[in-house]
């Protein structure tokens, strides 16, 4: 069939152009077709052909995906908030026990406030100004998809401003206590470094035949998102080298967030037998598959991964940082160092006592 285009500047319209469509059969729900002019390559209005490519979608489908975008907003929006009500609780429980601070893991720190971070860095343009993109999704939802996301953002912002005075305190609080902080550095960035590698290896071999930066950088983004559910593990060998027994974390704050973060995976599971229709990629705004590893092996993995680490800081802040090293590993000697004139004075002391 014949397509026209406006011309904005002359306010005319090009309509040498063939639009050709193939639509699906039986149960193929994707129309492939392109676009190509059929004017002269060296004519001013001449372009390249475009090849296209869209799903097809019933009045009951297309109703299920805009429930669903709407619910995952809201979702959205409740777990940044739960976020902030838990920062807030690990604040004024640092504002009780100020003593605590110099033990909590200025890496795990740094983890959460970029977690929050780049959210609003990759939305900054959105959170003033409703842009094109964004209205052509919140069609058909009736205006709740793109007030939820206004909330969703202030959300996030307040969340990311407690998160950054959270590490200000715990940087202040270390100022010359940083050796139990660089080996945990040592043993966490190699740990960290050799998985973000061998996920790109994978990741190279599977897309081996379609050379795609944006692969590379999805994938680089869904092992982000894995660091950040695993944000307990600097934490945890924190504890073990400064062989801490207390509550640096208030319970609300690591159980809460890893709550926070382990949900999207138990939603991934519960959306992947709901959802069986097909879905626009681009649609998915909680649990969305670029931003971390989903899949139903990954979310087990993950959510059993994370409850592991949040029991053992438990546990650790209960029976110490060594609790599960054998008896003699729990505890370190350490010697301290006597002044020789003190020394001298306790010989001087012990010679007068034997006379």
């Amino acid at each position: 069939m014949v397509g026209c285009r406006n011309l904005n500047k002359s306010a005319s319209f090009d309509c040498e152009i063939l639009v050709k469509f193939q639509l699906p059969q039986g149960k193929e729900s994707l129309i492939k077709g392109d676009i190509e002019s059929l004017r002269e390559k060296t004519g001013v209005l001449y372009f390249e052909k475009i090849d296209i490519s869209s799903l097809t979608f019933t009045e009951s489908e297309s109703r299920e995906s805009i429930w669903r975008m709407d619910l995952e907003v809201i979702m959205v929006l409740i777990s940044d908030t739960l976020m902030g009500v838990f920062i807030g609780r690990q604040l004024f429980y640092l504002k009780k026990k100020p003593e605590m601070v110099n033990l909590i893991s200025v890496s795990m720190m740094l983890i959460l406030t970029l977690g929050h971070m780049v959210p609003l860095v990759l939305n900054f343009e959105a959170i003033f100004s409703n842009s094109k993109n964004q209205k052509n999704v919140t069609i058909g939802s009736s205006g709740l998809l793109e007030v939820n996301e206004v909330l969703v953002r202030i959300a996030t912002m307040v969340a990311f401003i407690l998160q950054t005075r959270l590490l200000q305190l715990t940087l202040i609080a270390k100022k010359n206590h940083w050796d139990h902080e660089i080996q945990t550095l040592f043993i966490c960035l190699p740990m960290y470094i050799i998985g973000g590698l061998a996920m790109l290896l994978v990741n190279w071999k599977n897309n081996y035949t379609i050379s795609s930066q944006r692969s590379i950088w999805g994938g680089l983004r869904s092992y982000a998102g894995l660091t950040l559910d695993g944000f307990l593990f600097p934490q945890l060998v924190l504890n073990i080298f400064q062989i801490s027994k207390g509550n640096a974390l208030s319970h609300w704050f690591y159980i809460g967030t890893t709550f926070v973060r382990l949900m999207p995976h138990v939603y991934d599971l519960y959306r992947g037998q709901r959802y069986i229709s097909h879905q626009f990629d681009k649609l998915y705004i909680y649990a969305n598959p670029r931003a971390d590893f989903y899949s139903p092996s990954w979310d087990v993995v993950i959510v059993c991964g994370g409850l592991v680490l949040a029991v053992i800081v438990f546990l650790q802040q209960c029976f110490g940082g060594r609790f599960m090293f054998p008896k003699r590993f729990r505890e370190h000697v350490e010697y301290e160092t006597i002044d020789t004139t003190q020394l001298n004075s306790y010989s001087y002391d012990i010679d007068c006592y034997r006379k």
